[in-house]
């Protein structure tokens, strides 16, 4: 996937939106422009974040908790996301589709992917009813 975006992006992406649960920054480093355009976002909580390469490259880093927002200030966000997705600028990244009945073996495969770091999802989980 890094060879597609720096093709994509030769001179380096402007954003790097990360939501994994334990980033790699050093990656998402390589994969960002140099200034004025590199911003990054990170889930709260994130440790271990290497100051240097992000201080060379004069880029910003963001993290928040979406659950710390109110819905008044959602809203915007979920408005513009509805939007982006009807007009196909927006398509999410889909690993699987499961039954409902196979919900347990949906945690089984995110766990084994988030903890255990197998890599086995490239994507969210559907569950269907």
């Amino acid at each position: 996937m890094d060879a597609a975006i720096k093709a994509f992006a030769p001179e380096g992406v402007n954003v790097w939106w990360e939501t994994l649960r334990e980033p790699n920054f050093e990656r998402d480093d390589s994969l960002l422009a140099m200034p004025p355009h590199g911003d990054h976002g990170w889930p709260r909580g994130a440790a271990g974040v290497p100051c240097g390469p992000f201080y060379v490259k004069d880029c910003s880093l963001f993290g928040f908790a979406m659950f710390n927002a109110s819905i008044r200030e959602q809203r915007p966000a979920a408005n513009a996301i509805n939007r982006w997705v009807t007009k196909g600028k927006l398509k999410a990244r889909i690993d699987r589709v499961l039954p409902l009945s196979q919900a347990a073996e949906a945690h089984r495969l995110q766990e084994e992917a988030t903890v255990l770091k197998t890599g086995a999802l490239a994507g969210k989980i559907v569950l269907k009813p």
